[in-house]
């Protein structure tokens, strides 16, 4: 199977907003029409559109103040009522309603001080994404987090990087061990967690999909429970993936990643049921000039049952933006940075169907 082109989609940008926003949710609304909606972290505003029409319905403002959300990064809008925000800078889960209005707080690091640099050994960081999502089921909203440094083995044993909040009653609970086949045992990551990313998205029968940047493997777990199954999950072009020995000067890091195949996000396609996996590939001749961001942007499809079904190498990441993939009846948008939009007026997406 290849990713064939099937259509392109642009959406107004007021002058506020820019292309590449920090989080993107589908959300349908009571008619069951798809809204696509954006996080703007400059204006502390959630923008609503209407996926088909590519519309403006509505823009949900919050505070960015002392007493507000002063650094939104993610969100999960349940309904129109209940949005659930990731603030940054207090480490805790904002819960505000479409007027802005906060009604309660949640701390993800069971109100530790803050300043107490012993929490990051313990406590899960959060970089919400669209391949990083906060994930709402039933009465349940689950965050993937993760270290950000090199994982020693004294912590890869104990540290749990996905959080669950009870949203009956706000109770925090942690789980998920990163594999112990691919961290710890003084393999050497580097680079604030470039290695560690955690993408995941929701599987069929109550499952989570994990696709950890330094394996071709991917990580299937049932969600209200501890351990791993494992499928290949892996590029046919993709070279093996080792730690580095030691640690590199920063000039030398970009060019060993750069020289390195690297997986990325995971989405799952309930339409044509299919996985899209995204591999960032490795460039052999790179120099000390080469940047990451010129690394070929590859899709991997594979069925249900994680046989590989193909792959196509799209562009390279410094057109395509992977984070904000998703999936629609139309097929895998992923958010395309045209050079030609000098004014940055719209979001553009490129949509895809495996063929």
């Amino acid at each position: 199977m290849n990713l064939i082109l099937q259509q392109e989609k642009e959406i107004l940008l007021d002058s506020f907003s820019a292309p590449k926003p920090q989080y993107i949710q589908l959300y349908a609304d009571e008619s069951n029409r798809i809204d696509l909606t954006f996080l703007n972290t400059f204006t502390g505003s959630i923008y609503v559109y209407d996926y088909l029409t590519a519309e403006l319905k509505r823009t949900i403002k919050f505070s960015k103040e002392e007493n507000g959300i002063k650094t939104p990064l993610g969100y999960y809008i349940k309904n129109f009522d209940s949005i659930y925000i990731y603030n940054k800078t207090n480490n805790e889960v904002v819960l505000i309603n479409d007027s802005g209005k906060i009604s309660s707080r949640i701390s993800l690091i069971e109100n530790h001080p803050f300043h107490a640099l012993d929490w990051t050994y313990k406590y899960p960081q959060y970089y919400p994404s669209t391949a990083a999502p906060l994930i709402g089921t039933g009465q349940e909203l689950t965050i993937p987090g993760q270290y950000m440094l090199s994982l020693p083995d004294s912590i890869a044993q104990r540290f749990k990087f996905e959080t669950h909040i009870d949203l009956s009653n706000n109770n925090v609970s942690f789980s998920r061990l990163y594999p112990d086949s691919l961290y710890g045992h003084n393999y050497f990551w580097e680079n604030e967690g470039l290695f560690t990313n955690v993408y995941c998205d929701l599987a069929p029968n109550n499952k989570m999909v994990y696709s950890f940047p330094v394996s071709h493997n991917l990580f299937v777990a049932d969600k209200d429970k501890e351990g791993y199954s494992v499928a290949y999950g892996g590029s046919n072009e993709a070279g093996t993936i080792a730690s580095f020995k030691g640690r590199l000067s920063t000039e030398k890091l970009i060019l060993a990643v750069c020289k390195t195949d690297l997986y990325a996000g995971i989405r799952y396609d309930k339409f044509r049921k299919v996985y899209y996996r995204f591999l960032r590939k490795s460039m052999p001749a790179a120099t000390s000039m080469t940047t990451i961001l010129e690394k070929p942007l590859s899709v991997i499809v594979l069925d249900e049952n994680f046989k590989y079904l193909g792959e196509t190498t799209i562009g390279t990441c410094s057109n395509f933006n992977w984070e904000n993939a998703f999936v629609t009846e139309e097929g895998l948008n992923i958010e395309y940075l045209d050079k030609k939009d000098l004014t940055e007026a719209y979001l553009h997406f490129k949509i895809f169907k495996p063929e």
